[in-house]
């Protein structure tokens, strides 16, 4: 009987080892979901630098998918439509409050300072006659659109901070789509003043309009008024995206500026100069501004580096 045993588990043996290896998870293709804040020309240069860069740091192949709204980009994240996504921190958080598990991973760094955080501005022309936020009343004004944190909410939000009504103070408004075709109107005399970002500067340095970077130089332009500072666009990834890919994607975005094509990705396609990690607290303003308190924006936990071989016993 003993024989027959031993003769069963040699049968059995190497079943049952290779039963007990499973194999690794499959890396299965991945949505990049994107607006186009800086207009449809750097949205197609974005997506043609997004996508071989990360196909190559991920693994697999990531197709980027860009929207005509940060609407519908915040909808397509809540519901698994796209897997990441390059989304305004007021996107976010109203596609969390549709699926709380949706959770941002990373936050974009800009200004030389490695700034990751900016403010809403209204601007006008440098030559303008106005001076700040009171000279406003009866103006034209350009928004980008009712769904912008910087070209509309958060400037209406520090118009109401300051005893304006902003539904009250223009003599007329147009929404401009993006955030050069606000400058440009500007600049052209279209509008009296427009809604913007300018980049955290560096400290005792002034703001400088951001937003109107595609648009001719910067210095044709004035800011009037500015918010406190909102933090920059995050990625963010779906309720249903797999966990086990967390980590990389963490450490794709973290690592991006240590690489020629990491930075050009940074550069050209994201306007930063890296990305840092998201923490609790960095959309308390967004959730007060969109009176969501009862939800709670999920931050993804820090990147786990890859551990060094150890020496010992090294051939």
């Amino acid at each position: 009987m003993s024989r027959l045993l031993v003769s069963v588990f040699m049968l059995l043996a190497p079943w049952s080892l290779a039963e007990s290896k499973a194999p690794p998870p499959v890396k299965k293709p991945l949505k990049f979901g994107m607006a186009h804040p800086y207009g449809d020309a750097h949205a197609a240069q974005a997506k043609a630098l997004i996508e071989p860069y990360l196909s190559k740091a991920l693994g697999s192949a990531v197709t980027v998918q860009t929207f005509e709204t940060y609407e519908a980009l915040s909808d397509a994240l809540a519901t698994n439509q796209v897997d990441l996504a390059w989304i305004t921190p007021l996107a976010f958080v109203q596609a969390a409050q549709k699926n709380r598990d949706v959770t941002a991973v990373s936050k974009a760094m800009r200004a030389s300072d490695g700034g990751l955080f900016y403010r809403a501005v209204f601007i006008a022309k440098a030559t303008a006659p106005l001076a700040d936020l009171k000279a406003l009343k009866g103006t034209k004004v350009a928004w980008v659109g009712k769904s912008s944190a910087s070209g509309y909410l958060f400037p209406r939000a520090l118009l109401k901070d300051q005893g304006l009504d902003p539904d009250k103070t223009f003599s007329s408004e147009v929404f401009s789509g993006d955030h050069p075709a606000v400058c440009k109107a500007v600049r052209e005399g279209t509008v009296d003043v427009g809604a913007t970002y300018a980049a955290e500067p560096k400290e005792g340095q002034a703001l400088v309009p951001t937003g109107c970077e595609d648009a001719g130089p910067v210095g044709d332009f004035k800011v009037l008024g500015s918010s406190n500072n909102l933090p920059n666009e995050v990625i963010a990834h779906s309720p249903d995206f797999p966990l086990f890919r967390l980590n990389d994607v963490m450490m794709a975005f973290g690592r991006m500026g240590q690489s020629p094509d990491g930075k050009k990705v940074l550069a050209d396609a994201f306007r930063a100069q890296g990305f840092g990690v998201a923490v609790e607290g960095d959309f308390d303003q967004v959730i007060a501004l969109l009176k969501a308190n009862d939800v709670k924006a999920k931050v993804a936990p820090a990147p786990e580096k890859a551990a060094k071989p150890s020496k010992k016993g090294k051939k």
